[in-house]
């Protein structure tokens, strides 16, 4: 055999792709559907699902009455924050002090809604969160309105001492284009 490719005949390309069409079928299936995913062994229970949702809860809560500090108030000290601009932040209180800063600004009379879709357990005090967010009332940083936004962000979760905190989060905007990456 040399380098060059095999050439399948057109039925095995069929059978090929529909098999692979099967076996993905399950993987786009279950994201779609949201819910959670528990490991076989994890102890987690109806209440951690309740807990961690509560907290996103607050956290638009906290958004939507501009209170940087109740916002961040389930953020780990040592939280890696990293917004839709690519911008890291690694510890609640520089989240909390550039949120103070935007929502005196660009984001004074934004309004924001979030839907936990999917919470995966990857050991019993450890959680990885899909939240769906949307935002209304917005300006961009020139001061132009920028009236509806929407996005995703993960939530990195651990249990500390009973209480889930946020210990990274990433930040994706659908409906923005982030600087390049020489601008920064």
């Amino acid at each position: 055999m040399g380098v060059e490719a095999d050439v399948m005949n057109p039925k095995t390309a069929k059978f090929a792709a529909a098999l692979m069409g099967l076996l993905a079928m399950p993987l786009a299936i279950g994201p779609a559907r949201g819910g959670t995913r528990r490991p076989a062994d994890s102890r987690s229970s109806a209440a951690d699902d309740a807990a961690i949702a509560q907290i996103v809860a607050g956290m638009s809560n906290s958004w939507n009455n501009h209170d940087a500090r109740a916002m961040c108030a389930w953020l780990a000290d040592d939280v890696q924050w990293v917004n839709w601009r690519g911008d890291v932040l690694h510890s609640r209180k520089e989240v909390q002090e550039q949120h103070v800063t935007l929502f005196a600004g660009i984001y004074k009379n934004t309004h924001r809604t979030d839907a936990v879709k999917s919470i995966r357990y990857l050991t019993p005090e450890l959680a990885s969160v899909d939240n769906y967010w949307s935002m209304t009332g917005a300006k961009t940083r020139e001061g132009a309105d920028w009236p509806y936004r929407e996005g995703y962000a993960n939530y990195l979760m651990t249990k500390r001492d009973g209480r889930w905190v946020i210990i990274v989060s990433h930040t994706a905007d659908f409906n923005a284009k982030a600087p390049s990456i020489a601008s920064r």
